[in-house]
Formats: structure tokens, sequence, C-alpha cells
């Protein structure tokens, strides 16, 4: 199987992802101050992610000690959000163009290294120069699928083992150009009569729920549910 970090110059170079434009600082933010996007801990690996407005991702131990830094080289805009599948392996970033960035997390003999590795650009689904609002794994226990969701209303699901440049994700299930979509949950049944399934079992049915819409007042936004077969 051809690694992923082969095709990460290509995918990086061709994507609309590199741009010049300052990712922070300017007019607006004169002292170049970084802001805090998105931060999540892992309960696999025990380490903290930090999501930043200088287009980078970190990786913080339980001691504060940022262990790596994840950037794409010539990525400029700043990341909105970002998710970890269950394994502490993978992670998904997701920037302010409509991008959507697939990382292999390499933790090599296991006593602190810890090496990144870019699997995947993701673009096509959502449209360009819109922030997306965040991304998850799911898809069975080797969760092979990969839900975002932004700005632009759409929510599209890909291949979470992509490599390379993806121009294309596996399905638009919503595109409401007028409807912003802020949150995301996937519920996962794994059976049709409620009980445990088998590690190698797949599941028949995900429902995916949705939060968003500029309709929402003082008791919240209204929330509208997908079925995933």
């Amino acid at each position: 199987e051809e690694h992923p970090d082969t095709n990460f110059t290509q995918a990086a170079q061709s994507s609309n992802i590199v741009t010049d434009k300052r990712c922070f600082g300017g007019d607006r933010n004169p002292e170049n101050l970084v802001f805090v996007f998105d931060a999540v801990q892992c309960e696999a690996n025990n380490l903290l992610g930090v999501a930043l407005s200088d287009g980078t991702l970190r990786l913080v131990n339980g001691r504060g000690i940022c262990v790596t830094i994840l950037q794409l080289p010539g990525c400029q805009s700043h990341l909105t959000s970002f998710g970890w599948d269950k394994s502490g392996y993978r992670l998904a970033s997701c920037v302010a163009t409509g991008h959507v960035v697939l990382w292999d997390i390499d933790f090599g003999s296991g006593k602190g290294n810890v090496q990144p590795c870019c699997r995947a650009v993701l673009e096509g689904g959502h449209d360009s120069g819109r922030p997306l609002f965040g991304a998850t794994f799911f898809g069975g226990e080797k969760e092979d699928l990969l839900v975002s969701w932004g700005v632009d209303g759409k929510i599209c699901v890909w291949d979470s083992y992509s490599q390379g440049q993806i121009g294309t994700p596996i399905s638009v299930l919503v595109s409401k150009g007028d409807y912003p979509i802020y949150a995301v949950d996937v519920f996962e049944n794994h059976s049709r009569n409620g009980s445990s399934a088998s590690a190698d079992t797949k599941p028949l049915k995900s429902i995916i729920g949705a939060a968003g819409g500029t309709e929402g007042g003082f008791i919240g936004l209204p929330i509208y549910l997908y079925d995933y077969m």
C-alpha cells in the first residue's frame, strides 16, 4: 500500500488550500494575536489537540508540552475545528477555505515521539472560501466515513481513508445555501434488535442530527435528523 506521505506534496501544491493571504493579523488584529478555535482531548492517547487561528493544529500532552505541530506548507487560512477518530491515530482538521485535511499520527516507539503525516486534502464538496464548522468520523468500528459541515449549509460524507487530493465527496447529504450548519452528531445502530454487534459487524443505519439555520432565537436552533444507510 502506498504510504500517505507520498501524496502530501502533490495534494498540498495542486489544491487551492495554498494561498498567499495572511491567516491572522492585519487591520482587525494588528498585534497578531493567535486565537483558539477548537480544543479536543483524545481519550485513546491522552493528547489535547488545539486548532489555532495561525493555521496550525498543535498536540499537547498531559504535562502541557506541545509534542508536535500539524500544518500544511503554504496554507495561510485559520483552522476552525477538528476531530479525532476513536483509535487516536487519525484526525481531521477543518480549514476556513472550505477544505478538510486528513492526518495520520505515528507514535513511533511510544516514548513520546509524535510524527504527523498528511494523508489527504478533501475539497470540492463544500463551497470554496467558506469556513467549515466541524468534521467527525463514523461508519462502524473502523470508522470508514467522515462527515463535514459548514457555513455553506452543506453536509458532506467522505471516505475517511482517502489519500492525496480528493475533489468530490461520496455524497452531499444536505445543501441549503441559506441555512448554515453549526453542529452535527452521529448515532449508529448496530443491530435491528438493539443488541450489541461484533467488532466486524457494520452498522445497519447511521442517524445524523444537524442543527443550524438563521431562524434561531433565545430558545435555541432547530434540529433535523437524517438517515444514512
